[in-house]
């Protein structure tokens, strides 16, 4: 009975501390952040060196360094081993490279070729023990290096982009001019004729002075042609409904 018990205890303890140990182990230390700076189309090395002591004595342990690019969504790049077996999700056609020999002493890092303006991002190196214990990790933020050529071409670009903003409001700003000058030719227009509501009564006395200044035209004699052509023919009036007719002013 003694025996029994005290190989319970026993097994409790080493269960215990197993437990303790694989809870300090995976622990997801960040150990370092860093910025490299690089030139596009040329070669960058991303370093991750972690210390021996989280690799642990056995070289044929599942532990593995996982490399991603994390912008808005994270994208998986390669796996190496601790033996130096590589496995890629996304080798970047090819731009990544590994150094299996180095793996063992706790190098793991990856060349990356011909940089492109998409490359540049953060990236985690990320030491895992088995499949979901992360031990540690470590960031690098890759981002563009600035030389002469480059501020030279980014102050064209900025000339360039003022130039047509420039151009865009000249414009804008010509067909405002056009537009208000037209409105206002218009309204001038419209100003110099009205139209005025006559009734039938008003019509029928109009029409009939204009009988009678048509009967006395005729046996009157003019020695020069009329200047108003508009004392000559007189308003035509429609009994039937409503009429405008243009008055002179």
């Amino acid at each position: 009975m003694f025996y029994g018990m005290k190989n319970w205890i026993l097994w409790l303890s080493i269960c215990h501390i197993s437990y303790m140990s694989a809870e300090n182990l995976c622990k997801s230390e960040l150990l370092i952040s860093i910025n490299i700076s690089a030139e596009l189309q040329s070669d960058v090395l991303l370093p991750c060196n972690f210390n021996p002591n989280l690799l642990g004595s056995d070289k044929t342990a599942d532990i593995a360094v996982v490399w991603s690019q994390r912008n808005t969504t994270i994208h998986n790049l390669v796996e190496i081993t601790l033996q130096g077996v590589a496995k890629f999700w996304n080798y970047k056609g090819g731009r990544i490279k590994t150094f299996p020999k180095l793996s063992e002493s706790g190098n793991f890092s990856i060349l990356l070729q011909k940089v492109q303006p998409y490359d540049l991002s953060l990236y985690h190196c990320e030491l895992f023990n088995g499949t979901n214990c992360r031990i540690a990790y470590q960031e690098l933020q890759l981002q563009l290096r600035w030389t002469d050529e480059n501020i030279l071409v980014a102050k064209w670009l900025f000339i360039a982009g003022g130039g047509a903003a420039f151009l865009t409001l000249l414009v804008v700003l010509i067909c405002f001019i056009k537009c208000a000058h037209s409105n206002a030719s218009n309204n001038r227009i419209y100003a110099n004729t009205r139209f005025e509501k006559r009734n039938n009564k008003e019509c029928s006395e109009e029409k009939h002075s204009s009988n009678q200044h048509a009967a006395t035209a005729k046996n009157k004699v003019y020695d020069n042609k009329p200047q108003n052509h508009s004392n000559i023919y007189g308003n035509i009036c429609v009994q039937a409904g409503e009429i405008y007719t243009n008055q002179l002013h």
